[in-house]
């Protein structure tokens, strides 16, 4: 159970941090939820729509268009023509946006950085397997 109540407080901490963000930055917890989603999608090649990110978030088509109103407003994210279907529109996480987020997370994330390169390659790899483990049991 140690390892239950470490993953916790890691969680609670994050989730604190985005917290603090989203104050200081004058958004939404879920606003900065749906950034973190888009970027992800961004690293990861994939194009995000408004249908994914509202599948990501867990919230009604609604709701998600709310979301996405303010971030435009806010000149986070833009949507743009989808790339493979011009009829269909995808979301883009605006340079301001990304600035604005290694500004706040960039020294916690440095940290998170040095702390990892303190474990060796196959410490590395099972607490990879672990948190990937707990990751899929959450569902």
């Amino acid at each position: 159970m140690e390892l239950v109540h470490r993953l916790r407080d890691v969680a609670l901490r994050w989730e604190l941090a985005i917290g603090e963000f989203a104050r200081t930055t004058g958004l939404h917890a879920t606003d900065v939820r749906a950034l973190v989603s888009l970027l992800d999608a961004e690293r990861a090649g994939e194009e995000a729509t408004p249908s994914w990110l509202a599948q990501q978030l867990g919230m009604t088509s609604q709701a998600t268009t709310a979301v996405i109103h303010r971030l435009e407003a806010a000149g986070h994210v833009e949507r743009l023509r989808s790339r493979t279907d011009g009829r269909s529109a995808r979301l883009h996480v605006s340079d301001s946006a990304v600035d604005l987020g290694w500004q706040f997370f960039g020294p916690l994330l440095d940290r998170m950085i040095a702390t990892t390169q303190t474990l060796d390659p196959d410490q590395q790899k099972l607490v990879k397997v672990y948190l990937t483990a707990v990751s899929d049991a959450l569902g």
